[in-house]
């Protein structure tokens, strides 16, 4: 056996090089031999196995960076900051624990890929993008480490994302979307309870409020279960849509900031990617 790593040494907070060190041992143990990838990936066979070590925006770099995505198989490592993906996938499974499943042949599964389109380029993602405030929470979050590894300390993720945004509130646009291929997003946030990897479709998360309701709005998505009742919210599922926006906003996929835009165009191809 042998496979392909693609390995973030800074995810994580740097939590990611241990992670790598204990599953080098496990490839080691079980004589399999593997080929870290480049920053940038090409040319590799087809159908091969990549072993993913970091979190969702590791993932999602790689997602594209690699020009057909969907030849290969990809074995996700939750050694990220909140591995949001990951729990979704394989629930309560550390890097150890899913390396030792994967060798022993468990199952893969079948995932939806979505596609955003901003400023002419599209992008690829399998868990959220975002517009407007929650992508300046994010990319703020790509700023500011150190409040991000402090919270990150005390497994309290959500409330970094919450700090952040106390940040953003006094300069950014009150306006809030969230485009899920999944319920959990950064931390314990579920802007979108009833999405799912596997239905087809990409559910949206749309808050447009008075700026002094912001992180009330945000604080009812922690650990959220259920659609949330409330006029300054709607939720739209689609296969494709086009969003237009009045002025030119931030925008993330998986926690990667993009380039802002006054437009974003969002679509899904079912069951394209394949993940453990």
């Amino acid at each position: 056996m042998s496979l392909y790593v693609y390995f973030n040494p800074k995810a994580g907070s740097g939590r990611a090089a241990q992670r790598w060190q204990e599953v080098q041992h496990q490839l080691l143990h079980a004589h399999v031999t593997w080929v870290e990838l480049p920053e940038q990936p090409t040319d590799l066979p087809d159908a091969s196995d990549i072993l993913v070590i970091g979190g969702d925006g590791t993932f999602n770099q790689l997602l594209n960076r690699l020009p057909q995505p969907e030849k290969y198989r990809f074995i996700l490592l939750p050694a990220g900051t909140s591995n949001s993906l990951c729990s979704q996938i394989s629930p309560a499974l550390s890097c150890v624990e899913k390396t030792k499943r994967y060798l022993q042949g468990a199952a893969f599964q079948k995932v939806d890929v979505g596609e955003l389109t901003a400023n002419k380029t599209t992008y690829r993602f399998i868990n959220e993008a975002s517009v407007g405030f929650a992508a300046a929470i994010a990319r703020e979050m790509e700023r500011n480490n150190r409040c991000k590894r402090f919270f990150n300390t005390l497994h309290l993720n959500e409330l970094s994302y919450i700090a952040i945004a106390f940040r953003c509130w006094a300069k950014e646009q009150p306006y809030f979307l969230s485009l899920c291929n999944n319920r959990r997003i950064s931390g314990n946030l579920y802007p979108c309870p009833n999405a799912r990897l596997d239905d087809g479709t990409i559910t949206s998360y749309e808050l447009r409020c008075p700026r002094w309701r912001l992180h009330l709005e945000l604080c009812r998505l922690i650990r959220n279960t259920r659609p949330i009742e409330s006029p300054y919210v709607q939720y739209t599922q689609f296969a494709e849509h086009l969003f237009h926006f009045d002025h030119s906003l931030p925008i993330e996929i998986d926690g990667n900031p993009l380039s802002p835009a006054t437009e974003v165009k969002v679509g899904v191809y079912p069951h394209t990617i394949t993940l453990f």
